[in-house]
């Protein structure tokens, strides 16, 4: 009935003086064409997708690829969904009154096969050079089961135009701006199948690539953005440039540790629901159950080189301004907030205050707020917030919908997560939160040894990090000191150095780098000496320990390189170290970490604690202090695919193993600590701690239930489902 009103309604507007600059051209069933005074988009009613887009600064450049095309044209700018199902879709448009937007959309309705009523839905606003998008779900108390895969846009621009991909903090690894040229002849214009060695990966050597790009693969994983600060992506070429922008979180998934996908070649990706990097997270909705899901409003916003705007850097910045100025223009869309979107007016502010606590680095200690009784990294159902704390623990969310949601904190420098379920936040009105993030150590005393930074990635470790890669953008500095006058102390806070970092994370396809000769001289193993052992010293070295330890390392590489007339993708034979025999079914040695204890150690307690956390898992781990194994089975063994794609992290977990003190050797003879993964992919490495403690790590006695825990007989998952501190 909504639905029916808003249509009929709009065929009134449609035809008023009023919409002298907002129109809409109905009478070709198979080409809505829409326009604010400034953008015209032509629109395949049913499928929803746009298939051309023209701007007025340019008025003859299509900015759609026409190339690429189905049966029903160009694909253009469109959805990706996996989950919602099918069936025969309505089209309807809302004009605003006042001439200032239209909102139109097409919807499929629930059925016995079909779970989920939803909706694709555009927005363009008066004389504003862009599309808004946002999509709804609605589930009902007689729908059927469903799940949800996948919400995903596409943009597939014009391949001469949009030349260059420009990302900006893609990571707290990766701070600054990274402009990429695209090789679009290699990835477009090669039917050789010996080039394609991965999902979207395009081995490239060999080849010529254009000036700058320095990567001898291309793959979408290595331009993919962890969300704690990303903001917008473009593509951009000699005149003009197109953003996607995130004018809130609220409406992502998985907490700002997810990674999602923003580029495949040209193609913008706006990614607010999936399970890249995150396979576990899981939208299922039973029958019965009645649901409303909002997706956006996300911004496809158009701009142009110029005096004002000489650089990428500055269109960026123009993008993200331009942006906020339209934020409060969503109040008014009255279809928008009947589908779920809460406006300015009727939300509240938390502010949250981390007590005892001397100092907090910039950016390593956030706090979330999402869906109650779920781990952080799983969110999907409800709205979701989060914010760094400053230096003196203190953190402002701003503009929150009214709701209950579980409050999580945590700190890169250390162990442990708080976890509070039960924080309500109220319409005009600020929430006042006091908490206390307490270090989850087991012991008062000082670890026996640590190997990496419980930061929840393993870019410490060999193959993490580069200094001053070419991509990084050198306007990027300039431009954003000279507009940083615009950034409130929100942003301020939000950003974490501005100004970017000369030190970057090594997000690459896998098969950059070789395993087996990188650790030819031990055989293929890790072996680490945490202490000095004897006469020989402590290792001290993180870049002796790999960023994942792998089963099986046989990456795909185009043969061709090798051997001109093998027209494959098992490249890896060539160059595998002759040691090793088949590197298909060879399999990588145990790793080992030596150490030694003192007497005043051993004494410390009865048990040996050893924390292992873990930035991605894709195998169960034995895990051997002098031969006495513990057998971790992982979760479902498949949690997170980072190690071939491209991530440094995935979704985070924390295993603790647990041993008796008397199964060390006497203090000072050499202890051995074996890892084995049983899974091709093993697992990536965030930080490991050793501790001897005199009570146990058991949940009932520790009280903490964020970590899994096991010792020979027993076995405790995390209990996610519970405040935890």
């Amino acid at each position: 009935m909504k639905y029916l009103l808003l249509a009929a309604l709009s065929l009134v507007l449609s035809h008023t003086p009023l919409q002298a600059q907002i129109s809409v051209d109905t009478s070709n069933a198979t080409d809505w064409k829409i326009s604010n005074g400034v953008i015209t988009v032509d629109w395949l009613p049913g499928d929803g997708r746009i298939f051309s887009i023209h701007w007025s600064a340019f008025p003859n450049q299509e900015i759609i690829d026409q190339t690429n095309s189905d049966s029903h044209g160009p694909k253009g700018f469109y959805m990706d969904n996996v989950g919602p199902g099918g069936g025969t879709p309505t089209n309807n448009f809302f004009i605003d009154p006042n001439g200032q937007y239209v909102d139109w959309w097409n919807t499929f309705p629930s059925s016995t096969s079909n779970a989920f009523t939803w909706s694709q839905h555009h927005i363009l606003f008066l004389n504003d050079p862009g599309i808004h998008i946002y999509f709804v779900l609605d589930h009902g108390a007689t729908d059927i089961a469903g799940s949800v895969g996948q919400i995903q846009w596409v943009l597939r621009s014009d391949l001469t135009q949009f030349t260059n991909t420009y990302s900006v903090d893609s990571g707290l690894g990766n701070l600054g701006a990274t402009a990429v040229p695209l090789p679009d002849a290699v990835l477009f214009g090669t039917t050789d199948p010996g080039r394609n060695v991965q999902d979207a990966t395009v081995d490239l050597h060999g080849l010529t690539l254009p000036a700058n790009f320095r990567r001898e693969f291309y793959t979408k994983y290595d331009y993919s953005s962890y969300e704690y600060l990303h903001r917008a992506e473009g593509v951009y070429g000699s005149t003009m440039a197109a953003w996607m922008v995130v004018p809130s979180h609220e409406s992502l998934t998985g907490g700002p540790s997810k990674q999602d996908l923003i580029f495949t070649g040209n193609l913008i990706i706006m990614e607010a629901y999936s399970n890249h990097l995150d396979d576990q997270i899981n939208f299922s909705v039973p029958a019965g159950s009645a649901l409303q899901r909002l997706y956006g409003p996300f911004y496809l916003h158009f701009n142009a080189l110029s005096a004002s705007h000489p650089s990428a850097a500055s269109l960026y910045d123009e993008a993200l301004s331009a942006s906020r100025r339209l934020t409060r223009a969503y109040d008014n869309d009255t279809v928008l907030v009947s589908n779920g979107y809460v406006p300015s007016t009727g939300r509240g502010d938390v502010e949250l205050r981390v007590e005892d606590r001397d100092h907090f680095n910039l950016n390593h200690a956030w706090a979330v707020l999402s869906d109650p009784q779920t781990n952080v990294q799983y969110s999907h159902a409800g709205h979701q917030y989060w914010q760094s704390l400053d230096e003196w623990g203190e953190a402002r969310f701003r503009d929150v919908a009214p709701g209950t949601y579980r409050l999580t904190v945590y700190d890169l420098d250390g162990w442990g997560e708080l976890r509070h379920d039960g924080i309500t936040v109220a319409a005009n009105q600020p929430t006042r939160l006091s908490v206390r993030l307490a270090s989850e150590s087991f012991s008062p005393r000082r670890p026996v040894w640590t190997i990496g930074i419980p930061d929840r990635s393993s870019h410490e470790f060999l193959h993490g990090r580069i200094v001053d890669p070419i991509d990084l953008d050198p306007r990027f500095e300039f431009d954003s000191r000279r507009d940083f006058e615009h950034f409130d102390n929100h942003d301020r806070f939000d950003t974490f150095d501005w100004l970017g970092s000369r030190v970057q994370d090594d997000r690459e396809y896998w098969g950059s780098w070789n395993y087996w000769a990188d650790f030819a001289a031990n055989n293929g193993a890790v072996i680490y000496y945490a202490t000095p052992v004897g006469s020989t010293p402590a290792t001290n070295d993180l870049t002796k320990w790999n960023y994942n330890q792998w089963h099986i390392f046989n990456p795909g590489l185009f043969a061709g390189i090798y051997n001109s007339a093998d027209d494959t993708t098992d490249g890896y034979k060539y160059i595998c170290p002759a040691y090793v025999g088949n590197c298909v079914t060879a399999v990588v040695p145990d790793w080992q970490v030596h150490f030694t204890t003192s007497s005043d150690e051993q004494a410390q307690g009865q048990f040996v604690l050893l924390s292992v956390g873990l930035a991605a898992t894709e195998s169960s781990m034995t895990v051997s202090l002098n031969g006495n194994p513990l057998v971790w089975h992982g979760f479902n063994l498949k949690n997170a695919d980072a190690g071939v794609r491209s991530g440094f992290s995935g979704t985070y977990q924390w295993v603790v193993f647990q041993w008796n003190t008397s199964q060390l050797n006497p203090p000072g003879m050499d202890n051995v600590v074996n890892f084995n993964v049983g899974h091709t992919q093993g697992v990536m490495y965030d930080a490991l701690r050793m501790e001897i403690a005199n009570t146990s790590a058991d949940h009932t006695v520790t009280g903490w239930n964020d970590y899994e825990y096991l010792n020979a007989t027993t076995y405790e998952p995390a209990n996610d489902a519970i405040d935890n501190q």
